[in-house]
């Protein structure tokens, strides 16, 4: 029983000290290129959600977001989903941002469903990590906020 203890201990340490910084991942944008960690501006406020193109709560984010847009201009965006229909996530990018004038805002796809091994397990609808320059975590969110919420962190 106490190795049991010890281990679950041990394995929990090790996730929470990981997800304290922005953790290596690699999904594809929707052109079908790899975009990594690597590809961020780790000397600027970073966004990360994990959404589903359907998802209400989802589109109550992305609302959210877009009419505080030019809050938002110096913030690198990054939204993440296993939906495998690039086009279903062009639409919803396009409805939501179309004319946001975002220039740092990035879709990728998780074909690989790995987003919980590199960013942890979750089970709440929204899941919203936020990174200050340097790529520390600030704070997650599992739910929607308004931009107000978000930019108190950014």
């Amino acid at each position: 029983m106490k190795r049991v203890f010890f281990l679950t201990l041990i394995l929990f340490s090790i996730t929470a000290s990981f997800a304290q910084t922005i953790p290596w991942f690699s999904f594809k944008d929707l052109s079908g290129k790899t975009f990594t960690r690597d590809n961020l501006d780790l000397s600027k406020s970073v966004f990360i959600m994990f959404f589903d193109p359907y998802c209400e709560h989802c589109e109550t984010q992305a609302k959210n977001i877009a009419q505080s847009a030019s809050r938002f201009q110096n913030i690198q965006l990054v939204w993440v989903t296993i939906e495998s229909d690039a086009k279903a996530v062009s639409t919803f990018r396009d409805t939501h941002f179309g004319r946001s004038g975002l220039t740092k805002l990035y879709f990728l796809q998780d074909t690989e469903y790995k987003f919980e091994r590199y960013f942890g397990y979750t089970e709440d609808a929204v899941n919203i990590y936020l990174y200050k320059p340097g790529a520390a975590k600030l704070k997650y969110f599992g739910s929607e906020q308004v931009a107000a919420e978000l930019l108190k962190y950014l």
